[in-house]
């Protein structure tokens, strides 16, 4: 009887475990490819030239509205500001599943057949002649606002001064864009000429957890900021407000987190550059608290005062709303939600490049 009962109980407990455990939604990749397509007689050496994870952890939105009058009826300037952050991150947990991902794939690599090349070989080059070295492990505040930065232990790469430093990000703008047409052009390629026709590899993987947005009823009388949680894997397009240089009021910067595998080799006409990617994030459920932090301000009237009888002034005044709050999140479901979903990425794009 007493049997009958423990395993009744055990399997409740099990129940309950598999019902509360992160749920990852369908895998739906794409590889792309520009110039040559891979082939089997590429060479048998490879590179890895990046290995880096990115987590959201929290996550800004504002909105601005000017001052607004029709026929002496009208409101102040407004503007709402909302934030939502996560508790519970457990940033050793988040490293030890970003080194088990680089394990597992550098020995399915090894598994194909290939030969890593190591980082001192890599820094002989004169594609790296001005960068610098980084190595893991490390997690560190990255440049791109609310977002960890996550390289792997045993690893090392050759880096940009300022990427060395923690300052370069993933911002929308000219030099972004100057940064991608140098890239398509030679970048990886030029390393992989220099490596004598090596597969050069980088990764990029993105854990994000927040939704912005407004109701746009609201939004049309005031200022309405909103985020909520998501939960997700993949490339993810975030705003922050600019808090540097010359800004307007309410000004937001645009930053996009790439979530990609991509793969280059030879140079010329007979170049390889292929480029993996979600083309749809992979969400993960039962992990964070479902959780909304939202702002909202209409601004003040605007009022007359005269003064005698021909002068009258003016009454408008800036309003400002804020609202914060932070999500329970389970810190072990999140860390293995990442491992689940990012392996789930990388396996299925190495076995659709070699295949």
């Amino acid at each position: 009887m007493k049997t009958n009962y423990f395993l009744a109980v055990f399997c409740l407990l099990v129940c309950y475990n598999s019902l509360t455990a992160q749920q990852v939604s369908e895998l739906n990749v794409k590889l792309d490819h520009w110039g040559q397509k891979p082939s089997d007689k590429m060479s048998k050496n490879v590179y890895i030239s990046d290995f880096q994870v990115m987590v959201e952890v929290y996550r800004e939105d504002v909105d601005y509205k000017k001052e607004k009058e029709f026929r002496g009826i009208g409101r102040g300037e407004a503007t709402a500001q909302a934030a939502l952050g996560l508790k519970g991150i457990d940033a050793q947990l988040l490293q030890a599943q970003v080194d088990k991902l680089y394990t597992e794939f550098v020995a399915d690599l090894k598994a194909k057949g290939y030969t890593l090349i190591d980082v001192e070989t890599a820094a002989k080059t004169d594609y790296y002649k001005n960068a610098e070295r980084m190595q893991g492990p490390n997690i560190r505040e990255s440049a791109n606002p609310g977002y960890l930065e996550i390289l792997p232990s045993g690893a090392s790469f050759m880096v940009s001064k300022r990427e060395a430093e923690g300052k370069s990000s993933n911002k929308a703008g000219i030099m972004g864009n100057l940064k991608m047409v140098g890239k398509a052009v030679s970048g990886p390629n030029q390393l992989s000429k220099d490596l004598d026709d090596a597969l050069v590899i980088e990764v990029k993987l993105a854990l994000n957890f927040s939704e912005a947005g407004s109701n746009w009823l609201k939004s049309l009388s005031g200022a309405n900021a909103q985020v909520k949680t998501n939960l997700m894997l993949g490339t993810h397009t975030v705003q922050a407000p600019k808090t540097k240089g010359l800004r307007m009021k309410g000004q937001e910067e645009v930053y996009t987190i790439p979530n990609t595998i991509e793969f280059y080799q030879g140079a010329g006409l007979k170049k390889i550059q292929s480029k993996g990617y979600l083309k749809k994030p992979v969400y993960i459920s039962g992990v964070i608290d479902d959780t909304k932090s939202s702002a909202y301000d209409k601004g003040a009237s605007i009022t007359y005062t005269n003064i005698g009888d021909l002068f009258v002034v003016k009454n408008t005044y800036s309003t400002i709303s804020t609202n914060a709050k932070f999500a329970e999140t389970d810190g072990v479901k999140l860390a293995d939600g990442l491992y689940k979903s990012a392996s789930a990425f990388l396996n299925e794009e190495l076995k659709e490049f070699f295949d």
